[in-house]
C-alpha cells in the first residue's frame, strides 16, 4: 500500500529549511560585518602610525619586547653604523607586478643591539638569480629613519648564497652577538649620511574589500528565501480559494510592452 506524505508535513520540512537558511545566511553576513570592521580597524591604524611622530626606537620597542600588531609601520629613528658583512637578497620580492628582490642588511645600533634593515626593492636583473646592481653599505655612523614590520614565517624553502626566501630574522640573527631584534625589522624612510638604495616599498593601499557589500548579499539572500515561502503560500491560498495564480510583474513583459507602444502611438 502506497502511502504519502500530508501537506502539513510537506510544509513543515519546507520551514525548517528556510529557516535553518534564514539562519545561516544571518550569521554570515555577521561574519562580514566583523571581517569589515576589522579591516577598518586596522586601516584606522596604520593610518595613524603613518601619521605619528617619530621616536627613537629603544622607546617604543626592545629586542626582548613581544611584537603587537600596534607597532605595524609606526617611525622610528636609530643611530648606528651598517655591518656590510650581514647583507642579504630577499627572493620572490614582486613590486607593480614585476619581479624583484628585497636588500636587507643588519644594522648596530648606538646601544649595542642590532636591527635589520630593509633597504628597498631591486628590479630582477639579466639574470633571473640576483639584480643586475646592488648597492653597498659602509661602517660609517649615521641616523636612520624606519618603520617597524613584523618578522616573517620560516618558509621551510633552500635559497642561494646570500639570499633568503622570506624575512625569517631568527634564523639570520644566530650568528650575531649582543641583543637581536628578531621580532622586527625597519624599513628604511631615509638615511643620513645617505647612501645609494633600491626603490622604496611605497604605503599599503588602505581598501576596506567586498566585506560590506557580501554582507548585504548574504541578508538579501535571506530575505529573498522568506519571501519565496510567503508567495508560495499566498498562492496556495489563491488555488484553495478557486482563484487564478498570481504572476510575477516580470512575466507580464509582453503586455507591458503592448501597453507602452499604444502610449507612443
Amino acid at each position: 500500500m502506497k502511502t504519502t506524505s500530508s501537506p502539513k508535513r510537506n510544509w513543515l520540512s519546507w520551514a525548517l529549511l528556510v529557516v535553518s537558511f534564514t539562519v545561516a545566511c544571518w550569521f554570515l553576513s555577521q561574519w562580514q560585518f566583523d571581517r569589515q570592521a576589522e579591516v577598518v580597524a586596522k586601516n584606522n591604524l596604520i593610518e595613524a602610525n603613518y601619521n605619528e611622530e617619530s621616536k627613537e626606537l629603544i622607546e617604543v620597542l626592545r629586542p626582548d619586547d613581544s611584537w603587537r600588531d600596534t607597532f605595524e609601520f609606526r617611525s622610528v629613528s636609530v643611530k648606528g653604523e651598517y655591518l656590510p658583512d650581514q647583507s642579504y637578497l630577499v627572493r620572490n620580492r614582486p613590486l607593480n607586478a614585476y619581479p624583484g628582490f628585497l636588500q636587507l642588511v643588519a644594522f648596530r645600533t648606538n646601544e649595542g643591539s642590532v636591527i635589520w634593515v630593509e633597504r628597498g626593492w631591486l628590479p630582477t636583473g639579466s639574470s633571473s638569480d640576483t639584480p643586475d646592481d646592488v648597492p653597498q653599505v659602509n661602517e660609517e655612523v649615521r641616523t636612520l629613519q624606519l618603520r617597524l614590520r613584523p618578522s616573517e614565517p620560516d618558509l621551510d624553502r633552500t635559497a642561494p648564497e646570500g639570499q633568503l626566501s622570506s624575512l625569517y630574522l631568527a634564523e639570520i640573527s644566530s650568528t650575531l652577538g649582543g641583543d637581536v631584534y628578531i621580532q622586527a625589522y625597519g624599513r628604511l624612510i631615509s638615511e643620513s649620511p645617505s647612501l645609494p638604495t633600491g626603490q622604496q616599498i611605497p604605503k599599503p593601499i588602505l581598501s576596506e574589500g567586498n566585506h560590506l557589500s557580501y554582507a548585504l548579499q548574504w541578508i538579501l539572500f535571506g530575505l529573498m528565501a522568506i519571501g519565496a515561502v510567503l508567495w508560495t503560500l499566498s498562492q496556495e491560498r489563491r488555488r484553495k480559494a478557486g482563484l487564478p495564480p498570481r504572476k510575477l510583474r516580470i512575466l507580464n513583459r509582453d503586455k507591458d510592452a503592448e501597453i507602452e507602444d499604444k502610449l507612443l502611438d
